[in-house]
């Protein structure tokens, strides 16, 4: 009996699972112990500045692209092409890009931030009354758990005493020391911030600029010290570290401001109070997959029980169904299958980074599991083709345990069609284009031998 649980295959992946479980434990309490990720943070907190600039030239590649290609050539027109021409058609596709991120910084503060503000302030005046309304509609609709309203009653109490108590101790007694080093302080996050984001977008034009010469650069540095063999595969690899991570930035950026634009859109239409705070938190929220419109959904739901219990009810109503029809159309139509891996996997990656390096290993963590998992199955696939075996996962399929005929269900598989999304089919673009060009080049350079 035992021998045979032995030699399951759910038994030999339970024990994997557990054991890697373990191992990520002792890892994550070992950083903990050491106090690394104080330093983590202290690396992140520097590098800020290079992170912004670098997600920035990501997202706006293609249009900047797009925009050299189009002045070089509206400059050719007057005259032969050269060094000079494409500076001046660089320096005018810069200009454009920090112009849109500029514009979007500034509508963004213009239009949103005022409004979260007033709304937070509102919010936070009037809480310790909203507490007590919201204790008293539970009491009457919820007679039979009177332990939650008072819950709700205690924590109302002790938010005001804790308004009261800041006030007493920093407003009524006069403590201009306190008043006054909370006040330097946020002015002088507010400046760190401006200047990250300043620094941010000088990284992004100097990437969007010299990104060629990087490559260069960086092709010259592997050519002279790896092989052939070697260089094929660091060639491979950053293809896919390009794709992958395009794929996703450009992807769950676009996506989730579409989701926050439409949250907000309907918001508005149902007359749903703090419709702005609501649709930021659900947009920012929604760049982490699988978990983001649970994490979004969360507060808002809080927020709103503060204001009314059925406004809560009709707004869980409402995202559920944005979030399906995210997931059902938006996304497929524009992130599609860019990341390669299965929702099971992209459940795994963001449980681990985000137990790791928090909000950001749970944003992050799933190109960098997708970067590894296609390479390893590249390889894969390259080692099952030189032994002459099957290099499809369906070919290993076992539907034998269900009494189910193999060939008659991944036949249907294999038949089936799948859409392209707009991210694959911009990358599919570039790529036929790059195509074009070389096609074209080494038809000028036979015509310029002949």
């Amino acid at each position: 009996m035992f021998r045979k649980i032995k030699e399951s295959p759910y038994f030999k992946a339970a024990i994997t699972v557990l054991v890697c479980g373990g191992l990520l434990i002792i890892f994550s309490s070992w950083i903990n112990n050491r106090q690394i990720t104080v330093g983590f943070e202290a690396v992140n907190r520097t590098l800020a500045p290079v992170y912004i600039g670098v997600i920035l030239a990501f997202i706006l590649c293609p249009v900047y692209n797009v925009f050299v290609g189009y002045f070089y050539a509206l400059f050719k027109k007057d005259g032969p092409g050269g060094r000079n021409i494409l500076l001046g058609a660089r320096a005018l596709a810069s200009a454009i890009c920090v112009i849109i991120v500029a514009g979007l910084i500034g509508l963004f503060i213009y239009f949103v931030v005022p409004q979260l503000i007033e709304t937070i302030i509102s919010l936070i005046d009037t809480l310790p009354e909203r507490l007590a309304a919201l204790s008293e509609w539970l009491e009457t609709h919820f007679s039979r758990f009177p332990q939650i309203a008072r819950w709700v009653d205690n924590l109302a109490n002790a938010g005001s005493r804790d308004i009261l108590n800041w006030t007493s101790e920093n407003v009524l007694s006069g403590d201009a020391m306190n008043i006054a080093n909370t006040i330097s302080s946020g002015v002088f996050t507010a400046v760190k911030y401006v200047t990250n984001v300043i620094i941010g977008l000088l990284i992004m034009v100097y990437l969007l600029n010299f990104k060629e010469h990087i490559f260069a650069i960086a092709r010259k540095i592997v050519t002279a010290t790896c092989g052939q063999k070697r260089r094929d595969s660091l060639y491979e690899f950053s293809g896919i570290v390009n794709e992958t991570f395009i794929g996703f930035i450009v992807g769950r950026i676009l996506d989730s401001f579409i989701i926050g634009v439409l949250t907000f859109i309907v918001l508005k239409i149902f007359a749903i109070p703090f419709a702005l705070m609501i649709s930021v938190i659900v947009g920012v929220t929604n760049v982490i997959p699988f978990f983001g419109p649970f994490i979004g959904a969360i507060p808002s739901v809080l927020l709103l029980m503060l204001e009314d219990p059925m406004e809560a009810f009709y707004f869980v109503i409402i995202i559920f169904v944005i979030q399906q029809l995210d997931g059902n159309v938006i996304g497929p139509k524009i992130v599609g299958d860019s990341l390669g891996i299965s929702s099971f996997w992209v459940l795994i990656a963001v449980l681990v980074g985000g137990g790791l390096f928090g909000f950001a290993g749970m944003a992050f963590g799933v190109p960098v599991f997708a970067v590894a998992y296609r390479y390893i199955n590249k390889i894969m696939t390259r080692r099952l083709a030189q032994k002459g075996k099957p290099t499809t996962t369906t070919d290993y399929f076992n539907l034998d345990a269900y009494g189910i005929d193999d060939d008659e269900v991944l036949m249907a598989t294999k038949n089936k069609k799948k859409k392209e999304s707009y991210i694959s089919y911009l990358r599919n673009r570039r790529k036929k284009a790059e195509q074009d060009k070389r096609i074209a080049d080494n038809q000028d350079n036979n015509e310029a031998s002949d």
